[in-house]
């Protein structure tokens, strides 16, 4: 079983990457896997805390395409997460898709009280991912994607998770 989570910064993405490797399962965190990349010219760059609007237009956040195929074909039951422009690309690698739902009071204080990455914190940033956040879990069911309560405790959801390779 092949499963991709997604959601908008600060849904527990990263911290659910974490604790299922912790329990053996073959999960990669997208965010190891992506970069920063100017639409135009190809050229990878590197993002800084508030970039505007217009920065954000010209540049996609992508994931690679091949160390994501190579690093969930590693085993029978792979969990990849994340978030990123190019996820159209790879959401027909996996069986099952599940995307993140938290209110934005959880998504602030998850990113205004992370140690770990700095994206979100910037009031600009934040503006943009609160407003992402309206239409992006509804955008996913539509894809088919089923919704998992990102409020929930992280050992809840992990479980949640993991009872789909049964």
């Amino acid at each position: 079983m092949k499963i991709y989570i997604t959601g908008v910064s600060g849904t527990g993405k990263t911290s659910i990457a974490r604790a299922l490797i912790a329990r053996g399962v073959n999960a990669i965190d997208l965010d190891e896997i992506s970069h920063w990349e100017n639409k135009e010219t190809r050229e990878v760059v590197g993002w800084e805390p508030g970039s505007t609007d217009t920065w954000m237009e010209v540049h996609d956040w992508l994931c690679d395409l091949v160390k994501l195929k190579e690093i969930i074909s590693k085993t029978e039951d792979a969990v990849a997460l994340g978030h990123t422009s190019n996820q159209d690309q790879y959401l027909p690698y996996f069986d099952k898709t599940f995307v993140l739902s938290c209110s934005p009071e959880t998504i602030a204080h998850r990113l205004h009280t992370r140690t770990d990455n700095d994206f979100g914190k910037h009031p600009e940033d934040l503006a943009r991912i609160l407003n992402w956040n309206k239409e992006f879990t509804s955008w996913m069911v539509d894809k088919g994607a089923s919704v998992i309560d990102g409020e929930k405790p992280l050992e809840e959801v992990v479980e949640e998770i993991i009872s789909h390779f049964s």
